[in-house]
Formats: structure tokens, sequence, C-alpha cells
């Protein structure tokens, strides 16, 4: 079956859920058969993307680490470059052998929420039951330019030096953080990233060889 015929199977769901839910829902669908341009369809203005949008940093370190057997991720808590807290979930689509084609995705924004929970929290001197879920920064970009400089930025922040003092060891790793979050999974990252580093395309290769041979 054409893929675009299953991914548009979901599009009655999406327009339920976010019927259902209001206005600070948001469903969507990604073929993840195109990462640069996934975003197949679009209910609700959440995130403010549009149609033709990448797809999210989170979804690329998923499929990265677990290829077609990537699980769905529900439930969890994530940020907006805008500062605003969404609870999301992700459920993958499959065809029929089985392969990763898309995803179905519900973002819904509990900003407000959150806020009224610290100030009642904070005014009665409350403690949350259990511990708060993690929250993962996520950039919900409008084109796969953003996705790759947001991954580009972090990666430095994580090794904490400049690219102009690194040695062979450091470039490593930077190549390594970047290959676990799905960074190569974008169309020409391996040409940029030798362009970033000052190093050929087959030096990128040998360290993405021998790091995934290590790990």
């Amino acid at each position: 079956m054409d893929n675009k015929i299953i991914l548009r199977k979901f599009i009655p769901i999406a327009d339920m859920i976010v019927a259902t839910f209001g206005k600070n829902c948001e469903a969507v669908i990604h073929d993840l058969t195109n990462v640069q341009s996934s975003l197949f369809y679009i209910k609700g203005t959440v995130t403010g993307r549009k149609h033709g949008a990448p797809t999210t940093e989170v979804v690329l370190k998923e499929l990265r680490k677990y290829g077609d057997e990537v699980p769905d991720k529900l439930g969890f808590t994530s940020r907006t470059k805008d500062f605003r807290t969404l609870r999301s979930s992700i459920s993958f689509i499959r065809n029929e052998t089985g392969k990763v084609i898309g995803f179905f995705g519900i973002n819904y924004d509990i900003t407000a929420f959150s806020n009224v929970c610290e100030v009642l929290s904070e005014f009665s001197a409350a403690q949350y039951l259990g511990q708060p879920s993690p929250v993962t920064d996520e950039s919900y970009a409008e084109n796969i330019e953003e996705i790759f400089e947001t991954l580009i930025k972090n990666t430095l922040m994580e090794i904490g030096v400049p690219i102009e003092e690194m040695g062979k060891r450091e470039k490593m790793y930077f190549v390594q953080r970047l290959d676990e979050k799905g960074s190569f999974l974008i169309q020409g990252s391996v040409e940029r990233i030798a362009d970033i580093l000052g190093v050929s395309k087959q030096t990128i290769y040998n360290y993405l060889e021998q790091s995934r041979a290590e790990g």
C-alpha cells in the first residue's frame, strides 16, 4: 500500500482529537521517508508549524537509536523555543512490512496549568507526589536548517570546547554525539559537519565507523 494512503487514514483522528480538546491541542502526521520536510498534516496551531516542516530532534534521536524497532514515546514533557511547556505523545506508523514510514503526534500546551500548579505549590508549601517528569527542549522548527543548527549548538555546549581548539579526540566525540542524536539522518549532514570541523568527508566517515564499532 502506498505510504501516503496509510498516512491519510490518520487525518480524521487528528481532526477529532483537536475538535475535542480545543485550541491548546495540536495533532500532527509526519512522513518519515523525508525527514527534511516530513510534516504531512497538521491540525491546530500550538507549535506554529506548517505543512512541509521537518521532523523534530526527539524523533531523529529515537530513529537513530532503534531504527524500525523504535517504540512509541507517550506522555513526555517538552519545552518549546519560546519557553512554553507541552505534554506530547508520539506513535510511530508502519507499513505492512513493519517499516516505520511516519508518526502521529499530539502536542498539548500545558503552560497555564504548570504555572497555576507552581503558584499553588508555593502558596501552600505542598509537595508534588512522585518525581516530576523530565523536560525535553524541543525546537519544533519550521525548516531543517533550524534543526541542524540547534543540534550543532547544543552539542558544542555539551563538549565545552570551541571548534578552533578541538583536537582529534574532541572532534571524534563531537561526531559521535551528533550521530547519537540522529544528525546524520539529515541529508547533506556529512558535508556540512566536515566543513564545520575543517576536515574531509572521509574523515567524518572514519570517525563514524570507529565510534559505531566501539559503541
